[in-house]
């Protein structure tokens, strides 16, 4: 009962705090929780392909709307976060349950994608490189224990709740 309230109420919560908060600060956590979670990925050259290429990603229903790119530094790569770009090479959109499903892989992005759940548009190849790499995070290896599980549940009960409307 409690998980399904928070379900229901989580995008609205969450576009209320977006909306309030300033930018970069948004975009600072964005770019600390990425540079946390692929860590590793980065440092092993996994994210190369967006060097200096931008990736705009928006969260429609919860009104998230951010570019991400990486930045190749002397000693390291370095995931950079801004509100938008002039002229991203690739631009996604995804709603806040697809989302969900996608990064605790209840669904991959094939799924999302020819469900028109998950737009993927602009360089095809960039975009096909973005979905495959989305296809193989897991996070359940990245995140502690309780806050993958409560990301699960979360993902699992949306899913219910929207199949049900």
């Amino acid at each position: 009962m409690v998980i399904t309230k928070v379900v229901e109420l989580a995008p609205g919560a969450l576009k209320a705090m977006l909306a309030r908060a300033p930018a970069p600060i948004t975009n600072a956590l964005i770019e600390r929780l990425f540079q946390q979670i692929f860590k590793a990925d980065l440092a092993a050259g996994a994210f190369d392909f967006l060097s200096n290429r931008w990736v705009r990603i928006e969260v429609r229903d919860i009104g998230l709307k951010f570019a991400i790119s990486v930045q190749q530094l002397p000693q390291s790569a370095h995931f950079k976060v801004v509100s938008s770009t002039a002229h991203p090479d690739v631009f996604m959109r995804v709603d806040w349950s697809a989302l969900l499903q996608l990064s605790t892989q209840q669904v991959d992005p094939d799924t999302l994608f020819f469900r028109r759940k998950l737009l993927l548009t602009g360089d095809t190849e960039l975009g096909l490189q973005v979905k495959n790499l989305l296809d193989t995070i897991e996070l359940r290896q990245r995140l502690p224990g309780p806050c993958y599980r409560l990301l699960a549940n979360l993902a699992e009960r949306t899913a219910t709740v929207k199949s049900l409307t």
